[in-house]
């Protein structure tokens, strides 16, 4: 008896090993973003788009890059336009078959146009949460949040968007 069950717990060990490896490979999607900065003297919010493209090795972790179009936002005598390239590693917890939280933490290269910024570019930190919902097998949903520091500057950005596993 102890041993048909020890047999049994196996089996379903291994099938939740293969349930793991069918959510692994390579990734792209595209999203709406909100961007707010923490600099007073700037208009603070923007909308504008990311594109992301990564690999998943597993349910737990995945690596990431974007391209990111950082708004613009301006006042009377400051102005600030960018654009980002980022590369992250993605930490994450499934929650069930189809919702998956995670964290991420990487860089990012920017280009800032205007006065409001330091630099014109540099390459700065960038760190966030976010849920994945997968609405099929290979089509999923996101929403998450980041913040990617831009010089002296903070942007938070709410992102939105959809994604398609291969």
């Amino acid at each position: 008896m102890l041993l048909r069950n020890l047999g049994f717990a196996s089996l379903l060990s291994l099938l939740s090993f293969q349930a793991l490896a069918d959510d692994r490979g390579l990734y792209f999607g595209a999203g709406v973003t909100s961007i707010e900065t923490d600099n007073s003297h700037l208009s603070d919010e923007d909308n504008s788009y990311k594109v992301f493209a990564g690999y998943r090795l597993n349910s737990y972790l995945a690596f990431e890059g974007a391209y990111v179009d950082l708004g613009q936002f301006e006042d009377k005598n400051l102005d600030f336009e960018g654009k980002s390239a980022q590369a992250a590693a993605h930490l994450g917890f499934p929650i069930g078959d189809r919702i998956r939280l995670f964290g991420s933490v990487g860089a990012h290269a920017w280009d800032a146009d205007g006065n409001a910024a330091d630099d014109d570019t540099g390459v700065d930190l960038t760190y966030g949460a976010g849920v994945e919902f997968d609405v099929f097998r290979n089509i999923g949903i996101r929403a998450e949040y980041e913040v990617l520091e831009v010089g002296d500057i903070d942007l938070n950005q709410t992102t939105a968007s959809a994604y398609m596993l291969f």
